[in-house]
Parts: structure tokens; sequence; C-alpha cells
């Protein structure tokens, strides 16, 4: 088995909720930091410029969004699951609300209260991505709207802890407690004792976070972004041709060159495409420096489409 490369920053708050995640399966991990905005020169050839951020590498295999990252850390084993046995997707469709949820009103209502601290290059950098002005000049007026928003999702979590259940799906921890606790560890890390005073349901939320926090990040050693390129390079990319007739009927064929992008917010990246299956789109990227990789992403959150190839 190839190491577990994850590139990330450290006050990413998806990068938070996967490295929560290795911690939880008890794994072995090395640690890629890269740079908070673009351009990411060692990361781009990898990854064909998509832009989210974490990125999970097993040797040429590259999984982007933490909805497919957290399925893959699953498979690698360990002492307690991500998903219980029974309760797969019900933590997949509680992940995927609260974070559409929450997310970005969580972003908003810190950046709002982080004036002279927010560097211009990322405001820039992210106002195309997001679909939103983060200046907090412009955030900071919005703050009761941000707030009520995220209150109000925060509602219905205390609403399931309410029967004194430690974690969301009971006594044990799993992906559905990552994806509610990373928007709030990212308000709270950031937006200062004012934003965390704010923040609903402090009695009932705060022991469960604890609780999540306390899960921890597992083992990690730092590795350089040339070492990741060449762990990239010293690998053959796998060859997964699994493929569902679905695809075929939004005119799709396996080996078509495609784009994939978020349905939300993000920038599409391009290659052949190889495997279509009800979880998984992969496609085959490649780039000088680096050689064949597999770009694989969720089918949920994500779109295909055919494209006509550059020249």
């Amino acid at each position: 088995m190839s190491e577990v490369i994850l590139h990330h920053y450290q006050l990413s708050p998806y990068s938070e909720k996967t490295r929560l995640a290795l911690g939880l399966k008890g794994q072995s991990w090395r640690s890629v930091e890269i740079p908070v905005w673009t351009p990411r020169p060692k990361l781009t050839p990898m990854t064909g410029g998509y832009r989210r951020t974490p990125i999970l590498q097993i040797g040429a295999e590259f999984y982007c969004d933490t909805l497919l990252i957290l399925q893959v850390i699953e498979k690698l084993g360990g002492p307690t699951a991500l998903y219980p046995n029974g309760q797969e997707g019900l933590a997949k469709i509680f992940g995927w609300w609260i974070e559409k949820g929450s997310f970005l009103n969580a972003v908003c209502l810190t950046i709002g209260n982080m004036g002279g601290k927010i560097p211009q290059e990322l405001v820039d950098e992210r106002r195309p991505l997001f679909r939103v002005n983060l200046d907090p000049d412009v955030l900071l007026p919005k703050r009761a709207i941000y707030l009520q928003r995220l209150n109000a999702h925060l509602a219905w979590l205390a609403e399931v802890l309410a029967d004194g259940r430690k974690f969301v799906l009971g006594n044990d921890p799993s992906a559905a407690d990552l994806s509610v606790y990373h928007p709030i560890w990212f308000a709270r890390q950031n937006g200062g004792p004012e934003i965390a005073k704010l923040i609903a349901f402090a009695d009932i939320v705060d022991p469960w976070y604890a609780r999540v926090a306390a899960l921890g990040h597992g083992r990690h050693t730092d590795m350089t972004p040339d070492e990741a390129i060449e762990v990239a390079r010293g690998h053959q990319p796998s060859e997964p041709d699994s493929w569902s007739s679905e695809a075929q009927n939004v005119g799709i064929r396996r080996g078509d060159w495609v784009s994939v992008t978020p349905d939300d917010y993000g920038n599409p990246v391009h290659g052949n495409i190889l495997a279509w299956t009800q979880d998984e789109i992969v496609i085959r990227h490649e780039d000088p420096s680096v050689g064949k990789v597999n770009l694989h992403f969720p089918r949920v959150g994500f779109d295909a489409a055919p494209v006509q190839k550059p020249a």
C-alpha cells in the first residue's frame, strides 16, 4: 500500500475535516503544505488545476472533495467506522445537508470579523471561485444575515444531540460529526471570542464539539511537494473500467475528453474519462513533469460533460 499523502493547509476547514477522519481511523499519513491561494506551481501539474482543498494522494491516484476522500479513508481500515454499518446513507446525507447549509455562511460570518487580517490576494482569488465578495468590509454589514442562517441549522443539530447522545449518529463518531464540526471550527478558530459567543446552543453543542476535537489528527510526518511529485511519477495509475449506462445516456462514453466541474463553486478540470459509477467519476490527467495520474471525483456535487479536446 502506497503512503497516504494529504495536500492541505492548516486553516482550511475541509482539510480539518479530513485530518480528523485520519485521526478517527488511526491512520499514519504524510503532510504536504500547499499555498493558501493560487498559484500552486507544484500541485497544479498533479491535479490539472483543481483548486479546492484538500486533495488526498495515494501513489498516482488523486482524490478530490471530502465527500469522496472520506470514503477512501474508510477503506484504509481502522478501529472505528466513518460510515457505521447500516447508517452509511444517513452519514452521507447528513453531511451533505449540514455542509451545504452552514459552510459558506460560517465563512462569511467569520471573515466579516477579520478586517485587517485577510490578505487582499486571498479575497481576490476566492471572489470568482465562491461568487461572493469576501472583503471583510462588505461582509461585516451582513453579519446578522449570516448569523441567523448558521444558527438556524445549528438548531437542528441541537435537536439531534438533545437526547444526550455523544455523537450525531449515536455513541460513536462518524463522518456526519466531521461534516458538522468543521464550519464551526473555522468560525471559532478565526472569528475570535466575539463570533464564538454569537454561535447559538453552546450548552448542547460545546460538549459534542470537544469530543470531536479530541479525535486528533493521527500520526503524520511532513513531505515536500517535490517528494509528492516523485511518488506520483514512480507509480502507474490504475485502469478503472467500471461503467454505468447512465453515462452513455447523458452523452459520455469511456475515453471521451470531458470537463468535471463542481456544481456550486469551483473550476473545471479536464481529462479522458475512465470510469463512471454511482459514487465516482475518474479521469486521466497527464503532465510532462508528473506523468500520467488519475483524478477521482464524487458523483454528487460534480458535473461531467464532453468537451472539445484542445489541439
